[in-house]
């Protein structure tokens, strides 16, 4: 046996151990006993994840033995919410594939994050619609092509169950989110719609037909809540979405738009349509490049949306004049529950009226993503981040 760099051999017992440590499975007792950590009696939300899984047992992840002792562990125990990440879904075994989706027949909440999904997976999906009690699907960061898009959609339109769907970083294009949005447009239960990062076939995205398949999901839809992020929208895309938001029965209640380029105008024509229609709850146009004049106009039809209760606006190169002004528009009694600012600029007249808003306890510093302390070389308050 070589002796180590520093000259200490290991001890039998010591090679003992780590023999074992190589040696040890997966098993359905570790799955239990993992389960004590993340979840309470009677153990009903099941999470596995790849990388923690591989550090726990210092050896790889098997693809077919250890995603046997998964299955086996959810036909046995049967469970409200089911998360595993980052594992591939071999269609090498059918048999296997099919008990995985029969264990997840009677599974309210299916989390299949970053995972390698065969087309076989979906066509299990689409034969057992019927049966399935799935009310909340995601499937942010697995990647689906044209063909897993089309088969989801046949699940879709026949799922009596689903209400919340999350597809978002699936490497869905502009012409395959088509298929799937036709779906939903004729679906009558989904109300939650996830579909971020979009992905052009050429060299950019063409925002006018994505906005327009928006549109006729909104208008034909009972949606409650829809995020389309880096979905490379414009803010003429913004006057599609503002035609349904003005409308008196409009249903949506949570709208997320971040890491767009909808600028001024496209600010206008969302707040407008906020004001008029009064229905919105959440709003968040972050990192949207709306500027001080997309500020101005936020700031003017604020205090007009009475539904309004989150407003995010990170990042959008707003001046602190802008961001003063939107701050004395809060008046007690506030409906605001969260307003994230940061990432604009300030000065110490912000610093001011945000003190003076926390001491009148016109809003709470959990409510607000800013905070304010003394600096002794300006000897003046200054704008700190609050988290």
């Amino acid at each position: 046996m070589c002796e180590l760099p520093c000259n200490i051999s290991p001890s039998p017992s010591d090679a003992g151990e780590e023999a074992i440590i190589e040696r040890r499975m997966l098993s359905k007792l570790l799955l239990y006993c993992w389960q004590r950590e993340y979840d309470k009696r009677p153990y009903d939300n099941f999470q596995f994840r790849r990388l923690e899984c591989e550090e726990r047992l210092n050896r790889q992840y098997h693809y077919l033995d250890d995603f046997r002792v998964i299955v086996n562990f959810l036909l046995e125990h049967p469970m409200h919410s089911v998360s595993i990440w980052s594992i591939m879904v071999s269609n090498q075994c059918p048999n296997l594939l099919q008990d995985f989706v029969r264990s997840l027949l009677h599974v309210a909440r299916i989390e299949l994050k970053l995972m390698e999904l065969p087309v076989e997976f979906f066509v299990m999906l689409r034969l057992n619609a019927k049966k399935m009690k799935v009310v909340s699907l995601s499937l942010e960061g697995s990647p689906l092509d044209d063909e897993h898009a089309r088969h989801l959609r046949e699940f879709l339109l026949v799922s009596k169950t689903l209400q919340t769907l999350n597809v978002c970083s699936t490497s869905l294009t502009q012409y395959n989110f088509a298929t799937l949005a036709d779906a939903v447009h004729k679906s009558c239960n989904i109300k939650n719609l996830h579909v971020s990062r979009l992905l052009p076939l050429n060299l950019s995205l063409d925002s006018e037909k994505i906005a327009s398949v928006v549109g006729s999901i909104l208008m034909q839809n009972r949606l409650v809540e829809l995020t389309m992020e880096q979905c490379g929208f414009l803010a003429l895309d913004m006057e599609i979405i503002a035609e349904y938001l003005e409308d008196e029965h409009c249903s949506l209640k949570k709208l997320r738009l971040g890491y767009n380029q909808i600028s001024a105008d496209g600010a206008m024509f969302l707040m407008r349509a906020i004001a008029k229609g009064g229905a919105l709850q959440l709003l968040d146009i972050s990192t949207n490049s709306i500027g001080s004049h997309g500020g101005e106009w936020v700031a003017h039809h604020f205090s007009s949306c009475n539904m309004l209760q989150y407003l995010y606006l990170n990042n959008n190169s707003i001046s602190a004049d802008i961001i003063n002004l939107l701050l004395l528009t809060l008046k007690k009694p506030c409906r605001i529950k969260r307003l994230q600012i940061f990432g604009n600029q300030f000065n110490s007249r912000t610093a001011a009226i945000l003190r003076r808003l926390l001491d009148a306890h016109v809003i709470a510093q959990s409510d607000i993503d800013i905070g304010y302390a003394y600096d002794e070389q300006k000897e003046d308050f200054r704008i700190v981040p609050w988290r």
